[in-house]
């Protein structure tokens, strides 16, 4: 959509099959070749080795700044990483990065994707409308603005601009596993995995009433999305009139009546106020690996061979904006020491190490260095959750001692794990005295009042970081505020009772102990490995009760609970070997998945014992 061919011959026999008979002098069809995002210029000069380019800038600019339009239509393309970065353009979506209200700057660390194309060309198609005074706007594009939080900006704006919106969800998002409610598959009515959205939005000159804004969606197979699609109308069709509400303005239907109840509680980014996203490697071929000895041998050979011989050796391909070969070869130069080779908690149940030096676009792209940095000094405990979430389902929290990758919870772009360390290292030194926790100190103090009591006196920092994780945990708050969950980070209900803290408290921390595989919580796992082979992994199936890695070998005894339990947006007894095949097992690694295995069961047992 950024420019418009149009081949004349083609054209002129489509117009003929519809009746069209052209006179002498047929009329110009108004359709430019240009770049839509680019501002009219009041001048075009002569480009004298092609006259008719010169004519076509001519005459789009011409539309562009004197032209009232007042229908905008299309398919415009969905490029997160856009390269149409001009200060008109820029300029125009400005308003977008603002929070509702239009005048303080959006509160988001990033707020890239309102770069996307799609975006801009939804603000273009807004400002046309505005400056007309009326008129109606028909994009189909990514559904990802419908309820993301750092587009809140972008839906109060267009609830500015316009008297109705009807937005019509297509779903078909593989990114977020989107399955119909009726369980079946849910398929994109495009060859993508982006689900997609239809926005309407009409515009009145006379009207001053609030904008109303309708939605409806649509489920399933792709032909039955098409007939769906052929048949309907602004008339015929079922729409559900939604109140966006303050501050998100939400695009989508949200049972808003437990609201007060949850926004009761406190934001989990506001109690814990240190953390970020997990670091983004750029090259993970590179920069991890299974052994501690294997990476501090590659990296110290990374750091002597030449740059290109680098990039063909690694397959590293090409430079990108925040990740060079020269760069991280810099990097690791300057730091040279295996003290820097350090653990990473990279997926579930699945540590492995990098090489850590906290430089950004370094050796690492994104180390996340003003968070990550309280791991190197001495012990720490961290939590890591989401901030919304974009699976199917919200399971999104677990617990590390390390330093952590982004995607550790999930692979779905919007449910990455932002890591929140429970212990602050002032200037980075691993005195232990000196160490803070990383608790808004009102907060705090007025959780420890509500909790305390005779039998167990004023919770400390560790009793309060397992209340959070055990609510985290309950399953009935996880079903009652799913719709909530998935738009920003949790908020944690104050205890309606110091025994209700405790208990919560109680078994929050059992679940830290499981899911960081300590060895009194885990016990015995009564799940043998059985079979001769050479333990290769080339599969990963159960049946009946036995997960099978290969055709001879597999553990035995599992239930199928564990098998299927989800963390986040990972089933981790299935990736967990999915990520290993072609790899063969080691002992470690075989008692190390039997455990895995445990403390998946032992995790389901536990959450259903907690009641907020």
């Amino acid at each position: 959509m950024a420019s418009y061919a149009m081949c004349h011959t083609k054209l002129d026999m489509v117009l003929a099959e519809l009746g069209y008979k052209p006179g002498n002098k047929p009329p110009r069809l108004s359709v430019y070749l240009t770049n839509s995002l680019e501002e009219g210029e009041s001048d075009v000069r002569d480009l004298f080795m092609a006259q008719w380019l010169t004519r076509e800038a001519r005459e789009a600019n011409t539309i562009k700044r004197q032209t009232p339009i007042m229908c905008v239509i299309g398919n415009p393309p969905y490029v997160g990483k856009s390269t149409n970065k001009g200060k008109w353009i820029m300029d125009l979506i400005d308003c977008y990065k603002k929070e509702p209200g239009g005048k303080v700057k959006l509160k988001e660390r990033n707020p890239k994707w309102l770069n996307d194309d799609y975006v801009k060309f939804i603000r273009l198609a807004e400002h046309l409308i505005e400056r007309t005074g009326e008129g109606v706007v028909g994009f189909i594009t990514n559904h990802g603005y419908l309820d993301n939080s750092t587009f809140r900006g972008m839906r109060w704006h267009l609830l500015q601009s316009f008297d109705k919106i009807y937005v019509l969800d297509l779903h078909g998002n593989s990114k977020k596993k989107e399955i119909s409610p009726d369980g079946k598959v849910d398929k994109n009515v495009f060859d993508i995995q982006q689900g997609v959205a239809i926005l309407i939005g009409v515009k009145n000159r006379e009207s001053k009433s609030p904008c109303q804004v309708f939605h409806a969606e649509l489920w399933g197979e792709r032909t039955k999305k098409y007939t769906s699609l052929r048949e309907a109308t602004l008339a015929n069709h079922t729409w559900q009139e939604l109140l966006p509400v303050a501050p998100k303005y939400d695009f989508i239907p949200r049972d808003y009546s437990l609201k007060s109840l949850y926004d009761a509680g406190f934001g989990l980014d506001e109690f814990m106020p240190i953390n970020s996203n997990g670091i983004v490697t750029a090259r993970d071929a590179l920069t991890i690996d299974t052994d501690k000895q294997s990476l501090w041998l590659r990296v110290q050979e990374f750091s002597l061979m030449e740059t290109e011989e680098a990039r063909r050796k690694y397959a590293l391909g090409k430079d990108v904006q925040d990740w060079t070969v020269s760069g991280a070869q810099r990097d690791v130069e300057e730091h040279l020491d295996i003290s820097n080779v350090v653990p990473i908690s990279y997926r579930l149940f699945d540590t492995r190490w990098t090489f850590y030096t906290g430089t950004s676009r370094g050796f690492i792209c994104r180390p996340r260095h003003s968070v990550m940095a309280h791991y190197l000094p001495g012990q720490n405990l961290g939590l890591l959750a989401s901030k919304g979430v974009k699976d199917a389902h919200y399971a999104h929290v677990f617990v590390t001692h390390n330093i952590s990758e982004a995607i550790f919870l999930s692979g779905t772009t919007g449910s990455n794990a932002m890591n929140f360390p429970l212990y602050l290292y002032p200037d980075n030194e691993a005195a232990s005295n000196e160490r803070i926790t990383n608790f808004d100190r009102k907060l705090f103090t007025k959780l420890k009042q509500l909790a305390k009591d005779k039998a167990h006196g004023e919770p400390d920092e560790l009793a309060v970081f397992d209340y959070i994780y055990g609510v985290l945990h309950c399953q009935d708050y996880r079903d009652t505020y799913t719709e909530f969950l998935k738009t920003d980070f949790p908020r944690i209900p104050w205890p309606e009772s110091s025994m209700k803290f405790w208990d919560i408290s109680s078994k929050g921390g059992q679940l830290r102990e499981l899911h960081l595989m300590a060895a009194a919580a885990v016990g015995e796992a009564p799940y043998p490995y059985t079979g001769d082979g050479d333990d290769i992994v080339d599969r990963a199936q159960l049946d009946k009760g036995r997960i099978w890695i290969n055709v001879t070998q597999y553990f035995d005894n599992v239930p199928v609970e564990a098998w299927e339990f989800w963390i986040g947006g990972y089933q981790p007894a299935q990736k967990w070997l999915k990520d290993r095949r072609g790899y063969t097992l080691s002992l470690n690694d075989i008692l190390h998945y039997q455990r895995i295995l445990e403390v998946l069961s032992k995790t389901q047992k536990i959450m259903a014992t907690i009641y907020i």
